[in-house]
């Protein structure tokens, strides 16, 4: 797989692997590699009523202070 996450906000690899995952064109670790790293990410959440952008923002920032390089 191989790809670049350096400039990748998590939004754009989300839809990254979504892509990947509808056209079929990545083996079973690739595929199970990012549904790892999108779960973890996914955990985090901003509890209270309308904080669906605070919740965004904080997966951003997860996203970012993991730095992830590549994933395979």
């Amino acid at each position: 797989m191989d790809i670049n996450l350096e400039n990748m906000s998590y939004q754009e690899f989300k839809k990254y692997c979504s892509d990947r995952a509808c056209d079929g064109q990545w083996s079973m670790l690739e595929a199970m590699a990012c549904l790892n790293v999108i779960e973890e990410i996914d955990k985090i959440k901003v509890k209270g009523l309308f904080k669906k952008k605070k919740t965004l923002e904080a997966r951003e920032i997860e996203w970012k202070k993991r730095n992830y390089k590549t994933i395979s």
